[in-house]
């Protein structure tokens, strides 16, 4: 007997996990210089306001978000695509996705309409999933 698979195809989703301690360490290594590359100037001053371990953790799960956004546009960050053109802005009620230049484009292009996204931590590891869904399929 063959089982029908239903496929969403309206439903986009991403998913990373991500080490806090790699995250420090490239700070700790490459400083102002890393954090311009890979994060939008809302992000780095609120990273600014964050001492020691909740900084980094900060960066971790931020990073994780932008790199499962990045996978719900279907691109990871190749063409074009930026770290820092996917912004997670965290506030009360919930992490909220902005998308800027090329990460902007595509969403557009692929009709997104809108993106869900979800962070996590523990001592060590970030986790971010993101969804999205699609105008039509």
């Amino acid at each position: 007997m063959q089982e029908n698979i239903s496929i969403n195809k309206k439903l986009r989703s991403g998913i990373d996990l991500i080490e806090i301690k790699r995250l420090e360490k490239s700070y700790e290594k490459f400083g102002m210089r890393m954090l311009t590359r890979l994060y939008d100037e809302s992000e780095i001053d609120i990273f600014s306001k964050r001492k020691g371990y909740n900084g980094a953790r900060y960066l971790a799960k931020n990073f994780a978000g932008k790199e499962a956004v990045s996978k719900v546009l279907g691109y990871g960050f190749t063409n074009g695509v930026r770290p820092r053109d996917i912004i997670i802005h965290r506030r009360y009620g919930g992490p909220e996705v902005e998308l800027k230049g090329k990460a902007k484009d595509i969403a557009k292009k692929i009709k997104l309409t809108e993106i869900s996204i979800s962070l996590s931590d523990t001592d060590s590891l970030a986790v971010a999933v993101a969804h999205a869904i699609k105008e039509d399929a």
